[in-house]
């Protein structure tokens, strides 16, 4: 009996293991289609509202209307951990509120954290200098009530956690034209436009990564055949990182300093510099190099300088050379560039300025 009572109690036991693995397995279907669906309704509302924003935005901008700032840097929690003074970068675009030099305007700015009186009487006396009539009336300043839950929680985070400040919100643009200017946008901001069904005065966030990054604004430059200057894109890794610095080095030996940007950092942060004429075994190596392609372009320059004679003039102004490579990206370099990219790659590290420090 002793020994049928011990099995019986290992299969209970075994028994009520399957069924609370079976019960948090169905909870978390459970939950992931429910999140799911609370998405798809969120994506569907943002659309709806931005078509019907973008149909009366001609008829909407002549009528008097309210904005709602919320200058939130939504970032990812790594990028916001190595941020100094985070809460402070997004209270700092207070200069928002002088949107209400249109007297068609009304702001509701949206801050991390609660702002001195004297502060707002400040601002209030300036804009009354300006010519503004009643800004203490016509701009408002909303702080989300539970931005105290993590020290570096992102505004929008804040906001959306916070039903007081919603309802707020809600309250200030009851039976208004009234529409959302964000600063990064993410799918927060989404979820935000869905909750106060108002739509947003920009970018969703599938073409805000894609414009916003300093790759492809150089890439809409270019495209806009606008003048920019000799850059290379999209290097994922350090051999290629050096290999494409190392192209442009010796493809423009008259450029001294060069500058690295981080593609989707912001302001100054992610930003180095080197100048390459200060490093000795740089110059010699792009003397060398210039040495060896000035000997081999002369060799073949000599042999097809009297072939074809009906081919159409190409523009060599100055300006049109200068455009033109300057619009090229970097080749891969040959072996005349070894020497060049094996300096670049000791003293590069060594030698680069942080803009940021």
């Amino acid at each position: 009996q002793r020994r049928q009572f011990a099995q019986k109690l290992r299969a209970d036991r075994a028994a009520r293991h399957i069924q609370s693995s079976w019960a948090t397995a169905l909870t978390r279907i459970i939950t992931k289609t429910e999140l799911h669906r609370i998405q798809q309704e969120e994506r569907v509302a943002y659309t709806r509202l931005m078509e019907d924003f973008g149909q009366d935005w001609f008829q909407s901008k002549q009528m008097r209307r309210v904005e709602v700032h919320i200058s939130s840097l939504t970032f990812s929690e790594t990028r916001r951990q190595h941020i100094e003074s985070y809460q402070a970068l997004q209270a700092a675009q207070i200069s928002r509120i002088f949107r209400l030099m249109d007297p068609k305007r009304d702001v509701i700015f949206v801050a991390p954290k609660q702002l001195h009186e004297d502060v707002l009487d400040y601002y209030a006396k300036i804009m009354q200098f300006r010519g503004i009539k009643n800004p203490p009336g016509r701009f408002q300043v909303v702080v989300p009530e539970n931005m105290h839950l993590t020290h570096r929680l992102s505004l929008s985070q804040g906001l959306l956690c916070s039903p007081k400040a919603l309802k707020r919100i809600k309250k200030l643009v009851s039976g208004r034209q009234a529409y959302i200017v964000p600063d990064v946008v993410s799918h927060t901001e989404l979820k935000i436009s869905a909750a106060l069904n108002l739509p947003l005065f920009g970018a969703g966030p599938r073409n805000m990564a894609l414009t916003a990054s300093k790759s492809n604004g150089k890439k809409l430059a270019q495209l806009a055949e606008l003048p920019i200057g000799p850059w290379a894109a999209d290097i994922y890794d350090e051999d290629e990182f050096f290999t494409s610095l190392a192209g442009l080095v010796v493809k423009f030996p008259h450029i001294r300093t060069w500058l690295f940007k981080i593609d989707d950092e912001r302001d100054s942060r992610g930003l180095a510099y080197v100048d390459v004429s200060k490093i000795r075994e740089v110059s010699e190596a792009v003397r060398y190099s210039g040495h060896v392609a000035g000997h081999s372009s002369s060799a073949s320059g000599g042999g097809t300088a009297g072939g074809g004679g009906g081919g159409a003039a190409e523009e060599q102004t100055p300006a049109a050379v200068s455009r033109r490579e300057a619009s090229e990206e970097p080749a891969l370099v040959g072996s005349d560039a070894t020497e060049v990219r094996h300096a670049l790659r000791r003293f590069v590290p060594k030698r680069a300025c942080l803009c940021n420090r």
